[in-house]
């Protein structure tokens, strides 16, 4: 366990971060005054950082002299900082909380997105992949990382691009993309601690002046983290994975070209093995079971951006999606092997789901040059998902075929969107831009349920029949920004955004609303030393009404949403520096969200006797106060074409609650420092080879509390070597 003392440290240790990014700011205007006093520009001596893209905005556009607030990854990047699933932005990444469960992921951004993983409620994080959202209803998020060009984190409602349904934020992840007359590709093996082996590979061939192919595949093996005792049965925790894509590119002339994306993921990770949480860490990974326990999933995805450029230089681009994914999932619903009278008989949580998702969207951009930009578009989904099966106990000693269980016969929730775009932007003067976007969006939300309950195997009466039900929402959002672009150095922006998130109804058949956001954003980027530094740092105040909280139903086996009335605020402050001088990269991160709900009152299932508790004013789940991230490495040079580098990653996140409750220590999620470091050389003939370790230190934290009783563990630490060769 850890203490509170050592939290508090380490708040200190953000609040560091956070002063050392808002000095380097400081910089901008002893810069001219440092250049004056050299004989030769930085510049000239020592590698500059280089522009960061990002295509919020759906075009090309420098971070820099973007009004965004986001985090931006290369392929590079996602290699030296370890990132491998997207479990790992959150510690590389301020604001960005992440609980895996193994069945779906449930990502936050400021404390919102969602808690939640019914089919009922919205994401208020979206996940893109090369233009389409991907996973909507949060089901196989955990894809791996593989071929990646860039990821960018964008924080803050997206209601003019990314879907009304974004008020948290979005990640946007581009595949590595064909490249015309070029023969070049990679292997790269891996082998670690826990028999961890791992295949990567990619290679990009030319077929033709026009036409280009590009395979990749990831392919992992990995042993269980947990020591399992009991009459367990499965499973438990192996990693078993093999991923593989193929993109074809073809460009028959400047003005037109059309890209498809196939993907195929396979992953067998074991179910979640999870034991009762008690507030200690000491034996996270001892876990008791006397029940089945598995959990895969597979999935196929089908991208094709069709993208052709007028005479004039306005842009029309299509960007189509078919995703189907199959998923499988069987855990010990109460984590404990001691059978009657001391303790229960197997209980168990069991689903099948089938999630399939069509979607179409087009743009049309004008150029970017000029007093006056603009682009408009529109967008189509719709989102299928379907429970064929779910069992879970609805009290000790229930299970499929004993005891009292719940049990779904059936269970369909289609979420269909569609909406159009717009967005212009003018330069006022060389130095002032206006920029105003909107957004007309209509969701409708359909729920099919019939669920009965079970004894000793037996139908013994209907616990929920919804049937038809369908909320609409028609809702029109945006954003308005002006920018300052105070010298060549200095970006200066202010906006503010809108956003929403569309209701639904339980499986209990209550209705809940849609929720809605509007933000104030304030923004200041500079670029300082001849562009060896580069700063974001921004403010936000956030208001939500009828903001969406979910409440766990024990009976249900799932969470039960509702909204909270009157004004739910999130506000903060999120900084990041980057700098490179030498051999020498620093990469620093911080956040501080505090947060309070709305209006709201609710009976938590566990603690009946407790009655109706008054929940206003606390802060939202899985929403740490504090977050922080430090990255250094040095490239020392050894000669020509060779280098060695260590590096160390670290990242802090404050002490949270897992539900509104706040029972301690049971919803308490102790601050997080993980930290993690490689050591890379690289070599003649495009040889790497890396030493890692992930997690060095070894903490035992808890990163996910499952059916509001378990405590799923975060992964240990793991060492292990990669080499890589590229031709």
């Amino acid at each position: 366990m850890h203490s509170r003392t050592c939290g508090c440290a380490l708040r200190k240790s953000a609040c560091w971060v956070s002063y050392v990014a808002l000095a380097s700011l400081a910089l901008a205007a002893a810069e001219p005054a440092m250049a004056d006093d050299t004989n030769q520009p930085a510049s000239d001596i020592f590698a500059t950082l280089e522009k960061v893209i990002v295509t919020a905005e759906r075009r090309t556009t420098n971070l820099q002299t973007t009004p965004v607030d986001a985090t931006v990854l290369t392929g590079d990047d996602i290699a030296k900082e370890n990132i491998n699933t997207v479990d790992q932005l959150q510690f590389t990444t301020p604001s960005v909380t992440i609980q895996d469960s193994g069945v779906n992921a449930l990502i936050n951004i400021r404390g919102i997105g969602r808690d939640d993983g019914g089919a009922q409620v919205s994401s208020g994080v979206l996940i893109y992949r090369d233009g389409i959202s991907t996973t909507p209803n949060g089901l196989i998020s955990d894809e791996p990382y593989y071929d990646i060009s860039s990821i960018q984190v964008l924080r803050g409602p997206q209601g003019t691009f990314a879907g009304e349904n974004a008020t948290g934020g979005a990640i946007f992840i581009t595949e590595a993309d064909p490249v015309l007359n070029q023969f070049n590709g990679y292997v790269e093996g891996q082998y670690g601690t826990y028999d961890d082996a791992r295949v990567r590979a990619a290679v990009n061939v030319p077929l033709s002046d026009d036409l280009a192919i590009r395979f990749a595949t990831d392919d992992e093996n990995r042993d269980t983290f947990f020591h399992m005792t009991g009459p367990w049965s499965g499973n438990p925790g192996n990693l078993h994975s093999g991923n593989g894509r193929v993109s074809t590119l073809w460009q028959p002339s400047g003005a037109f070209q059309a890209e498809l994306k196939l993907d195929y993921n396979y992953i067998d990770h074991g179910g979640s093995p999870a034991a009762p949480f008690n507030g200690s860490t000491a034996n996270i990974f001892d876990v008791e079971s006397d029940s089945y326990l598995a959990g895969y999933e597979h999935q196929v995805r089908a991208v094709l951006d069709l993208n052709y450029k007028l005479a004039d230089g306005i842009s029309v681009k299509s960007i189509s999606g078919y995703q189907d994914g199959r998923l499988s999932y069987s855990l010990d619903a109460d984590g404990t092997a001691t059978p009657p009278p001391l303790g229960d008989s197997p209980e168990i949580f069991d689903v099948r789901a089938m999630d399939r998702t069509t979607s179409e969207e087009i743009n049309v951009i004008s150029p970017s040059a000029g007093r006056f930009t603009w682009l408009m578009g529109g967008v189509y989904q719709d989102d299928l998902l379907e429970t064929p099966q779910f069992i879970v106990s609805a009290a000790p000693d229930g299970t499929a075929t004993t005891g009292l269980a719940l049990a779904d016969a059936e269970d369909e929730a289609d979420r269909l969107s569609w909406g159009f775009f717009a967005q212009g932007g003018y330069a006022l003067t060389d130095a002032l831009k206006l920029q105003i976007g909107g957004r007309y969006s209509e969701t409708s939300f359909t729920l099919h349920d019939l669920a009965y309950a079970l004894f000793d195997g037996i139908p013994i009466g209907t616990v929920a029949d919804v049937n038809g039900k369908m909320t609409r929402d028609v809702r029109v959002t945006g954003k308005a920004d002006l920018d300052w672009t105070l010298n060549p150095r200095n970006f200066l922006y202010t906006f503010v955004a809108t956003g929403n998130k569309a209701g639904g109804f339980n499986a209990d058949g209550t209705p809940f609303g849609p929720e809605n956001v509007t933000d104030y954003e304030v923004g200041w980027k500079s670029t300082l030393l001849s562009g060896h530094i580069q700063t974001q740092l921004d403010g936000f105040w956030e208001n939500y009404t009828d903001f969406q909280l979910p409440i766990f139903e024990p009976t249900l086996g799932e969470g039960v949403d509702a909204n909270a009335s009157g004004t739910t605020v999130v506000k903060g402050i999120e900084v990041q520096t980057q700098a490179v001088v030498g051999g020498l990269s620093v990469d620093l991160g911080g956040s501080f969200d505090p947060s309070a709900i709305g209006q709201f009152s609710a009976i938590d299932e566990r603690y009946l006797t407790k009655g109706v508790q008054d929940l206003t004013g606390r802060p939202l789940p899985n929403a740490p106060r504090w977050t922080a991230q430090v990255g250094l490495q040095y490239a020392f040079p050894l000669g020509v074409l060779q280098s060695l580098t260590p590096r160390v990653d670290y990242s802090y996140t404050d002490a949270r609650w897992a539900t509104v409750f706040e029972v301690d220590p049971y919803d308490h999620l102790y601050a997080q420092n993980v930290t993690n470091a490689d050591l890379t050389y690289d070599g003649p003939d495009n040889w790497q080879v890396t030493a890692y370790a992930t997690n060095l230190f070894n903490l035992h934290y808890v990163s996910t509390q499952l059916l509001a009783n378990l405590g799923y563990a975060g992964p240990p630490r793991q060492v292990g070597v990669r080499v890589l060769k590229s031709f």
